[in-house]
C-alpha cells in the first residue's frame, strides 16, 4: 500500500505569490471536500492559511443569509411553474445542497414529511399539497394561522407556504436568498482552485510585449541632438 502511495504521481502548482511548489495531493478528493464544505479540500492539501480564509469567508455569508431569511431561503423545488432557480446558486456548496434535495424528495415522496422535524431546508408547500398530520401540525405550530384540511391518513395544505414566507419576511426573504446564492456561486472558484491550484500570475515577458515601445528621439518623435 505504501509502494502504491509512493508510486502514484503527485500534481504540483506554482504559487504565483512567491513560487513556491504546491502538492495538490489528490485534486479530485479536494475538490469534492471543497464542495461539501468551502476551504476543506485546500486544508486537506496543506494550504491552511487559504483555506481557514475560504471556510470563515463563504461558511460566514452562507450562515449570515440563512440568519436573515429564517431558515426558510435554501430549499430545492421543481414545482412545475414555479422552480427554485436560486438554488442553482446555493449548490455551489455541499453541505446545504444535499440535505435540501434529500428534503425535497421525502417531502413529496411517499413519505410526505421531511427528515427533520424543524423542517429546516423542506421545500414550502403548496396548495392541495397532502401532507402527514404529524408534519401539518409541526407547521401550524411554527405559523400560527396556517392551517390544513382532514384527508385520512394525511391532511392537505389549505394555502401556499412560499406566499406566507414572503410576506412575513418582507425584504429579508430576498437578501438572505442573495447572500447564499453569492457564497455557493463563489465557492465554485474554490472548487476550482483545489481541483488544479492558483491561478499563475501573468508573466512579465507578456506584459512587457503588450507594452507599447516609445518613438525613437523621444516623445514628439524628433531625433534629439
Amino acid at each position: 500500500m505504501g509502494r502504491q502511495e509512493a508510486a502514484r504521481p503527485r500534481l504540483i502548482a506554482i504559487s504565483p505569490d512567491d513560487g513556491a511548489a504546491i502538492d495538490l495531493r489528490n485534486p479530485v478528493l479536494a475538490a469534492a471536500l471543497s464542495w461539501l464544505v468551502p476551504g476543506l479540500g485546500q486544508l486537506y492539501q496543506g494550504r491552511t492559511l487559504k483555506g481557514g480564509l475560504f471556510m470563515a469567508a463563504l461558511l460566514g455569508t452562507l450562515v449570515v443569509g440563512m440568519w436573515i431569511g429564517a431558515g426558510r431561503v435554501v430549499y430545492a423545488s421543481w414545482r412545475p411553474g414555479e422552480p427554485r432557480l436560486a438554488f442553482i446558486g446555493q449548490a455551489g456548496i455541499g453541505a446545504v445542497a444535499i440535505p435540501a434535495v434529500l428534503q425535497s424528495l421525502r417531502l413529496n415522496g411517499p413519505a410526505r414529511e421531511p427528515y427533520f422535524a424543524a423542517g429546516l431546508f423542506a421545500p414550502p408547500l403548496a396548495t392541495g399539497q397532502l401532507v402527514t398530520p404529524a408534519y401539518a401540525a409541526r407547521v401550524s405550530r411554527a405559523e400560527p394561522g396556517f392551517d390544513f384540511f382532514d384527508r385520512p391518513p394525511l391532511a392537505q395544505c389549505q394555502r401556499d407556504q412560499l406566499s406566507a414566507w414572503q410576506r412575513r419576511l418582507g425584504r429579508r426573504f430576498e437578501i438572505g436568498t442573495l447572500y447564499t446564492v453569492l457564497a455557493g456561486m463563489l465557492n465554485v472558484l474554490v472548487v476550482l482552485d483545489a481541483l488544479s491550484g492558483p491561478l499563475p500570475a501573468p508573466s512579465r515577458a507578456g506584459a512587457a510585449e503588450k507594452t507599447p515601445a516609445a518613438p525613437a528621439g523621444g516623445p514628439s518623435g524628433r531625433e534629439t541632438r
